[in-house]
């Protein structure tokens, strides 16, 4: 019986993440300064990044005619076929991420005004959310998570811990009315939901519940909604009161690469 040596780990390319994301935060404000809405806001950005993926696209669409001259038949379609999955992986993320965004900023542009502050204006920090809204949260993303997953031997007590801490990243304006948001989130987003679990909740394909609890758990919903809005102030409340950072990391990930055909 044959061995196959150990696969090197590929690489992870974090050199870049940071600046861009100042550089984000920093085009979000000029563009909210402008009298740009939250919701344009957001889908600018996004077609920004869809179309960078798409010119990444390009360049590995490039390496199909670079396969070795020397190599056999079988080494020439293998690199073919390599190039082709990797040419199409990366058209899906480029289209999931206009979508994501577009279902995103119907939800922002849809809630409703709550209070008299500047529509553009940035959030205001939360220092600590009510045990009440709390709660009300915490039953609306059960309801949806039922809903998706048919699923209820998650831990209660751990989502009103981990809410206690995201619903921070949404701002007194909103959290009134968060639960209709959430709600129209999950409506429009259903079928980006729905596979999410399918792959990565309880029964699905790729399900891993010791390598990221979040996708067996309700405020997994809660999550989702919060790094299509405001990614960055999520990972900062989160980051600063959370032990488990890999675990953001490993859902956000899923989300937003690791749906689609498998």
């Amino acid at each position: 019986m044959s061995h196959h040596p150990p696969r090197r780990p590929l690489p992870l390319i974090a050199v870049h993440a940071q600046t861009a994301a100042n550089a984000e935060q920093r085009v979000t404000e000029l563009l909210g300064a402008a009298g740009a809405s939250p919701g344009e806001v957001h889908t600018l950005i996004a077609a920004i990044r869809a179309g960078a993926v798409e010119g990444a696209q390009g360049e590995v669409i490039a390496l199909d005619a670079q396969a070795p001259a020397e190599a056999s038949a079988q080494v020439q379609e293998g690199w073919h076929r390599a190039v082709e999955t990797i040419s199409d992986q990366l058209a899906h993320i480029a289209d999931r991420t206009v979508q994501q965004a577009r279902t995103a900023a119907a939800a922002m542009e849809t809630r409703p005004v709550t209070s008299e502050s500047e529509p553009n204006s940035l959030p205001t920090p939360v220092d600590q959310v009510g045990e009440e809204q709390v709660q009300h949260v915490v039953e609306a993303a059960e309801r949806i998570f039922v809903s998706l997953t048919g699923y209820t031997g998650f831990d209660r007590d751990l989502s009103a811990e981990i809410l206690a801490v995201v619903l921070k990243s949404v701002s007194p304006e909103q959290q009134q009315d968060y639960v209709r948001q959430l709600e129209s989130f999950a409506e429009a987003g259903r079928e980006l939901l729905a596979q999410l679990y399918g792959k990565y909740g309880p029964d699905g394909k790729f399900a891993d519940e010791s390598h990221c609890y979040l996708t067996h758990q309700p405020e997994s919903v809660v999550v989702c909604e919060r790094l299509d809005c405001v990614p960055m102030w999520l990972e900062a409340v989160w980051n600063d009161e959370l032990d488990a950072e890999v675990t953001l990391e490993r859902f956000t990930k899923h989300w937003r690469f690791g749906l689609g055909p498998s």
